[in-house]
């Protein structure tokens, strides 16, 4: 689906411009001369995205900006103001008061166009983003693979789980359970960029499950920072009487009390070195086969899906 930009300009050149060009691209434009065209057409239909000229015939641009940021129903909406050269006090106190970005004229719409998908790419993963972690959610994540699996490139999804979390999190209360979430994102985010991995990625998908998607010739190198960071750090989140024990009781999903071992990260690794995925939700089907025989062993490890499958033996979704 085209993405949707309300063009507020009061120049018509530069509308006509603005809006020819973009539509070339790819985007539905609505072009508005006025504030008051703005905010009619914003009450029938929400925009994607908002490009804004600072000089407007019924309304300052600041003013329409500070409306928009401080109104609950649109002040998700990134906004890009448009300034002419030499503008440097317009720039900041348009950034200062909301405005997301700007662009100064003339400029060529190529940079507009790249300026609007990064900002477009940036919204989205803030929209989404896991509220503890501030990682990227399951809608980025599912992207995320699917990105990977249609571009044909060698890829390793790497799912992870922290074992006996719950029971941690029985104990010691939400409060040190959410400190073990954040932990875990900070070690796992390290050992990625630690690695000088050009495209890697890293996302939450909820509670205590993870993902990291990085080169299948890094798994090894990654997995094994992650685990001896993790086992060094998180034995620091207990007391001294369960560091001792290395054990905690906490009571079972049948309500029988129960001796739990010290959190571990079991690391399921899905490739498509041997086999060809042609969906996400077949790359989260194997995960799964293999997350389960990874957390039959006992304290961390990353186990690797090393069978050959050929793609017709592969249901497709």
């Amino acid at each position: 689906m085209k993405k949707k930009i309300l063009v507020i300009e009061d120049d018509e050149y530069t509308l006509d411009f603005m809006c020819n060009g973009l539509e070339m691209l790819g985007y539905h434009t609505t072009p508005t001369k006025t504030a008051a065209e703005a905010i009619e057409h914003m009450v029938k239909e929400e925009p994607d995205l908002i490009i804004l000229d600072l000089l407007l015939p019924d309304m300052n641009g600041f003013e329409i900006c500070e409306k928009l940021k401080d109104n609950y129903f649109t002040s998700h909406i990134p906004i890009i103001i448009v300034t002419a050269k030499g503008e440097i006090n317009n720039r900041v106190k348009g950034l200062s008061i909301g405005a997301d970005d700007y662009i100064v004229k003339p400029f060529d719409p190529l940079e507009l166009d790249a300026r609007i998908k990064a900002l477009l790419r940036r919204v989205r993963r803030d929209l989404y983003a896991n509220p503890l972690t501030r990682l990227p959610g399951n809608v980025a994540i599912e992207e995320e693979i699917s990105e990977c699996v249609q571009s044909g490139n060698k890829f390793a999804v790497c799912y992870l789980d922290v074992d006996n979390f719950k029971a941690f999190n029985d104990n010691y209360g939400f409060v040190c359970g959410d400190s073990v979430i954040k932990l875990t994102a900070r070690i796992i985010e390290s050992a990625v960029k630690d690695s000088n991995i050009l495209r890697g990625f890293v996302g939450h998908l909820g509670g205590d499950d993870f993902i990291f998607i990085i080169p299948p010739e890094q798994v090894d190198e990654v997995c094994n920072k992650i685990i001896r960071a993790f086992d060094d750090l998180i034995i620091l989140k207990y007391n001294d009487n369960d560091r001792q024990r290395k054990y905690v009781s906490a009571v079972d999903r049948q309500g029988h009390i129960q001796k739990f071992p010290l959190m571990s990260v079991s690391i399921a690794v899905v490739t498509n070195e041997n086999r060809e995925f042609h969906h996400h939700l077949q790359v989260a089907e194997v995960s799964t086969e293999i997350k389960k025989m990874a957390k039959k062993i006992q304290g961390s490890v990353y186990l690797k899906d090393r069978r050959r499958i050929n793609a017709k033996q592969i249901e497709t979704y």
